[in-house]
């Protein structure tokens, strides 16, 4: 291979601007270094992209340090038609809804997308997560459309290249996609692109609609559906942008310590032996790298040493293989392997859905809530071995929070601002120059109208801090990662205050603090009054290795530098103890380097905070009285669905659902008297006297059906054999399960059958019963609880 790379002369990227922008990117800037070392001459590096906000910023990543760049731009003018679009529901609508069990609304954008698609010859359907690609595909097959599949990163790659094979052909008429047909994969001609909801960036827009007309001097059409007052005007904010060819600047993650270790181990495994002069030198020539420091370097290589990856001689070092080797190769992706855990409705014993592994581990504790397929779920365990989480039904909270939450496409500032000044001047003169249509602003001036009747209307001049029940919402139009940053920093103020956990909730338009009581919204507005910019920046850099999400980035951290085993599982206990034990390693500065490039946005934060403290932006207040304003309705739909959530299970219906469960439950009954019968009998077949059939004694024994060393272990006792410590109390739990069955008969039988409840805990149930029938379920229901909650602990 090295012979071949020597002879490299020319190097392509397409679709430059998604390799610069993560830590592929920084990886690839290093690895064309090193190739240099081999090919021993300058190579051609050429970029190519469609949608660059800085073509000199990624043509700088691109080539590195001093060397010449040429930007060619395309004289060609591709024409670019967008509209926004919204629908309102049909009494067709509102009858087939109902039917369907949907909201009226949702039908009514599913026939919208059906009559698109069959209006043109090739449609794709893009949506912002795989969760509205399933949702839509399913709505559209329940209105009767057969034309459409689905297209996204979850699916195997058979099924991907089946349907694209199928519309390139002409046998389908429409893709449903997420950002997997972005790029440039060959689906032949599109004609028309739908985007479901706002894509947040006019990047992604330009990309996306540029889908369709795909030839020279060809036009770009395509909608914007949107679901919101919100998803219309940010969805008009980046039409605009992207007609005055405004694209978002990129983010290039600069000093990625973590891609420099295991680049590092690479550059030695490549050269045999360098000086840390000799790296230094090499690095710097990438563009990420160009500031990196002698002692940051230094910092890296003491890592690895420690680590036992690497060797010094005299001022020089090697690695050490073949541990070297196997770290190398293990950890060629930056991308984190996350693990579906799946999710179990305690009650029903079903399978109810799944949530990734980093929304397990920074929030499923015993007693959180999440929101999952519309209803509220209460964590009752969390299985890490099996990868199960127990669930039961909760009533609808505010510190419930969404299961599906995920690594939504940030919205940046500067267009959450300009969706802001579009408040103001709608509100003011009810026209935006042309840039929505009729039905479109009406109702976006339908909803401020509302607003204003009950509190000042949010902008890019006003922050309004909102009180509801037990939340307080911070009205910000300053974008996702803006309001994250100011929500961690009021979250830690207030939690150290109140002396509790104070949940959060974020969108690009506001931030929530859910209190565990209803708090002032003047207390809080006076307290985000008084916080300046150095106070947020300290607030967040002394608590954010606190959080769960540090936690979780240093797990993978600490994975890419190989301090951590690929093949290890995810802990969070463990996790926890590594940020202390790697306090003051590359490892934390890495994931503090991560998580404000990714997370939060400190200096959009401080530069809001400045204006708020010159004046330049208003900072009002407002209490509810007994509902909150349509402006927070959106997060507040997050926090809790409102019209979404189904009722949480009834008392009744619970103890239905548990009786049937456990009188159609199979036991095994052996007979300790001859040890010559053993039966399965479902608890509904079970007689009030149960005899053996054999010898036709009472001593019966009830365990599960995989128990098969209990009947052994019968034989062995009746034959006079000696038992070992394990089988002697295998015996005394079947001796005590018969005891039970005698005295109680059938109802023994129905609390044995409950989860984790042996002959004690039934003994103890059956003993204690003071009501009738229903509060015998209702314990062996807390009995099955307390087992999963405990049981973690038990040898």
């Amino acid at each position: 291979m090295k012979e071949h790379l020597r002879r490299v002369r020319w190097i392509v990227v397409d679709e430059v601007h998604e390799l610069a922008t993560d830590e592929r990117g920084v990886q690839l800037s290093i690895a064309l270094e090193r190739l240099l070392e081999l090919t021993g001459v300058e190579f051609q590096r050429i970029g190519l992209s469609a949608t660059i906000g800085e073509p000199e910023r990624i043509a700088q990543f691109l080539a590195g340090t001093n060397r010449k760049i040429s930007i060619l731009r395309s004289d060609e003018e591709r024409g670019l038609e967008i509209s926004v679009g919204s629908v309102s529901p049909t009494h067709k609508d509102q009858e087939e809804a109902s039917g369907l069990g949907l909201p009226a609304s949702t039908v009514a954008r599913a026939r919208k997308i059906q009559q698109l698609i069959e209006a043109h010859k090739s449609t794709l359907v893009f949506t912002n997560t795989r969760e509205h690609a399933e949702a839509l595909a399913s709505q559209l097959r329940a209105l009767g459309t057969t034309s459409v599949r689905v297209h996204h990163g979850s699916l195997s790659r058979e099924l991907r290249e089946e349907a694209e094979k199928e519309f390139q052909e002409g046998r389908l008429r429409g893709l449903i996609c997420t950002s997997s047909l972005e790029l440039g994969i060959d689906i032949g001609s599109v004609d028309f692109i739908i985007q479901y909801t706002s894509p947040r960036e006019t990047t992604r827009l330009v990309q996306r609609i540029g889908r369709s007309g795909h030839t020279l001097g060809g036009t770009s059409r395509g909608i914007i559906l949107t679901t919101s007052p919100d998803d219309i005007l940010e969805s008009a904010v980046l039409i605009s942008r992207a007609k005055q060819g405004r694209l978002e600047r990129p983010i290039i993650h600069e000093k990625a310590l973590d891609v420099l270790a295991h680049q590092i181990i690479g550059i030695l495994l490549q050269e045999r032996r360098m000086t840390a002069e000799q790296i230094l030198h090499l690095v710097q020539r990438s563009y990420p790298f160009r500031e990196l420091q002698p002692d940051e370097l230094d910092d890296v290589i003491h890592q690895l040493d420690e680590l036992r990856l690497i060797r010094k001689f005299g001022d020089t070092f090697s690695p050490r293989n073949p541990k070297a080797i196997q770290y190398y190769f293990e950890n060629l992706s930056v991308i984190p392997d996350v693990q579906k855990y799946t999710v179990f409705d305690f009650f029903r014993k079903r399978r109810i859905g799944t949530l990734d592994q980093d929304f397990v581990a920074r929030r499923c504790v015993s007693g959180a809530e999440f929101i999952l397929h519309g209803q509220t779920w209460r964590v009752i365990s969390v299985d890490e071995e099996k990868l199960h989480v127990e669930v039961e039904a909760a009533p609808p909270s505010l510190t419930a929070i969404p299961g599906w939450e995920g690594d939504m496409i940030p919205v940046q500032m500067d267009v959450a601002s300009e969706v802001g000044r579009m408040r103001r001047t709608l509100a003011l003169s009810g026209e935006l120059d042309g840039v929505l249509e009729d039905p479109e602003r009406e109702k976006a001036s339908a909803t401020l109208a509302l607003q204003a009747k009950q509190a000042k209307i949010p902008s890019d001049k006003l922050v309004l801090v909102e009180g509801f029940e037990n939340s307080v919402i911070v009205h910000t139009c300053a974008g996702n990662l803006v309001n994250e940053a100011l929500a961690n920093a009021m979250a830690a103020l207030f939690g150290s205050r109140l002396g509790s956990n104070i949940a959060t909730q974020v969108d690009q338009y506001r931030f929530a603090l859910i209190f565990p009581r209803p708090v002032s919204a003047y207390m809080v507005a006076e307290e985000f009054g008084k916080l300046t910019p150095n106070d947020l920046e300290t607030m967040i850099n002394d608590t954010v290795e606190h959080s769960d999400l540090f936690a979780w980035k240093h797990w993978h951290v600490l994975r890419r530098i190989g301090a951590v085993s690929r093949a290890a599982e995810y802990k969070a206990r463990q996790a926890r103890l590594l940020v202390d034990i790697f306090k003051n390693s590359i490892a934390n500065r890495e994931t503090r380097r991560e998580l404000f490039a990714e997370k939060l946005d400190i200096e959009g934060a401080k530069k809001l905070l400045s204006m708020i403290g010159s004046g330049d932006v208003l900072l009002e207040a407002v209490q509810d009285a007994g509902q909150c304003t349509p402006l927070a309705l959106p997060l507040l739909d997050r926090i809790v669905p409102h019209g979404l959530l189904r009722p949480a299970v009834e008392e009744t219906s619970i103890i239905e659902v548990i009786k049937s469960r456990l009188l159609s439950t199979k036991l095994r009954l052996l007979c300790i008297n001859c040890g010559k019968w053993d039966g399965i009998r479902t608890v509904d077949n079970l007689q009030e006297q149960i005899r053996c059939p054999k010898c036709r004694s009472t001593l019966i024994s009830a365990t599960y059906l995989s128990n098969d060393a209990l009947p052994r272990i019968i034989q062995k006792k009746i034959n006079g054999g000696k038992l070992q410590a394990e089988e002697e109390k295998e015996w005394m739990t079947a001796w005590r399960s018969a005891g039970l069955l005698q005295t109680y008969g059938k109802k023994a039988g129905l609390v044995m059958a409950a989860r984790g409840v042996g002959p004690a805990t039934a003994t103890r149930l059956l003993r204690n019963r003071t009501g009738g029938e229903d509060d015998l379920y209702l314990s062996i229901l807390r009995a099955e609880r307390e087992f999963e909650r405990t049981r973690m602990f038990w040898d």
